[in-house]
């Protein structure tokens, strides 16, 4: 299909080319849904090192082989890859990558200095890209690293292991590392209140099914689906997943069920529906202030034996309240909380950041909640304590008023 190019757009510190079709040809009617992978790897997931590893590379070559059953929809890739140090692939530039009907229709080159977790960046990315590619409804797939809600300020700055949420880029196009530059979510939550309306949001990293994410993102999508623990770093099975995503109502549950098969049920995912997180977060205000006054938390409760994710600190919300909560308490909690995490699937153990599959807590279907929450310990004081506070999940669940 021929293209001409019809413009030049700078946005910002990068350019953005548009194409579009020949005069001549008929407009395509509007799709049903528009997909963006936004591919954030300016990181080790280019090459990783030891293994050579091309873990982005791999799903890209997994999302080409599952675009003949893409349907009336478009599909479109961010890549921002690091450099490759033995240049097999010599296109650490970002670039777009648009599908729709089975064939490429665009390929757009950007700014060589463009870094994917500048706010503004993707900022204009996610607009233009919507723009360019209008559909009754829009999903946005965040591919890349993350930790959760972990965070330090609301700027891009250099991160700490600990201190960081969405992304990871190396300005140095390096593979080393996870990156140096980070999102936090709330800046991230600012940044899609920007664009349409998400019919979801997939988040393909580690440890992003939390309350804190999910009650600070649920304004801006109607699903948000992601693990609460580190997921393998070849993520998703896209030539499977891809078509899940264009699937009108079963989309969420589709995803999370070849997922999860593709890795023998070793990786825990779950389902929020956005319109309930206000009323989950009110009933954990009532069951935490309950089990305050009865005196079932101690200023710091232990957390012995609760099931964790990333480095205990992040604790499954189900199995916190069901160990802390009277019976009564806890069911009436329960019944809004299952409005809210509305599909699940169970692990019973999945891999850490050092590949080592662990189970040291009473790992069980009761116990699993498939969501995680901060709770406060007394070594953690002087930094997550505060921290946490940026997120409106703190006081939404009542943090504030019994002391956390």
């Amino acid at each position: 299909m021929k293209k001409i190019l019809i413009g030049l757009l700078a946005l910002t510190a990068w350019t953005f080319v548009s194409c579009n079709k020949d005069d001549d040809e008929p407009e395509d009617p509007q799709a049903e849904r528009t997909v963006l992978i936004y591919m954030a790897a300016q990181n080790n997931l280019s090459y990783w090192p030891g293994s050579g590893h091309r873990f982005a590379q791999s799903d890209i070559e997994e999302i080409k082989e599952a675009i003949p059953k893409l349907g009336d929809n478009h599909l479109v890739i961010f890549v921002d890859k690091a450099k490759d140090p033995v240049t097999r692939y010599d296109d650490h530039n970002p670039y777009l990558l648009h599908y729709r009907k089975g064939e490429l229709r665009d390929s757009v080159p950007l700014d060589s200095t463009m870094v994917p977790c500048d706010p503004t960046m993707m900022k204009n990315v996610i607009n233009r890209v919507f723009t360019d590619y209008p559909a009754k409804d829009y999903g946005l797939v965040l591919w890349g690293h993350a930790s959760g809600w972990l965070v330090k300020s609301d700027s891009i700055v250099s991160y700490t292991a600990r201190q960081r949420a969405y992304g990871g880029s190396n300005l140095n196009n390096s593979n080393q590392g996870a990156g140096d530059r980070w999102m936090n979510i709330p800046t991230l939550a600012k940044i899609l209140k920007t664009v349409p309306h998400l019919k979801f949001i997939f988040a393909d990293c580690c440890n992003m099914m939390c309350a804190e994410c999910a009650y600070e993102l649920k304004d801006v999508c109607d699903y948000y689906i992601g693990s609460p623990a580190e997921i393998p770093g070849l993520g998703a099975p896209y030539d499977q997943i891809v078509p899940a995503m264009m699937e009108k109502e079963t989309f969420y549950q589709s995803i999370c069920d070849k997922y999860a098969v593709s890795y023998n049920d070793h990786v825990p995912l779950a389902v929020v529906k956005s319109s309930e997180m206000v009323s989950l977060a009110e009933a954990t205000k009532t069951v935490l202030q309950s089990m305050k006054a009865a005196d079932n938390l101690q200023q710091y409760p232990n957390l012995s034996d609760l099931i964790y994710y990333l480095d205990k600190n992040l604790y499954d919300i189900n199995h916190f309240i069901k160990t802390y909560a009277s019976d009564a308490e806890y069911n009436s909690w329960k019944k809004a909380f299952d409005k809210a995490v509305i599909y699940k699937k169970f692990a019973k153990q999945w891999d850490t950041m050092n590949h080592v599959s662990f189970l040291d807590f009473d790992m069980t279907e009761e116990n699993f909640g498939g969501m995680s929450m901060f709770v406060p310990q007394w070594k953690l004081q002087s930094t997550d304590n505060q921290y946490i506070q940026k997120f409106k999940w703190y006081y939404a669940a009542g943090y504030d008023t019994i002391g956390w």
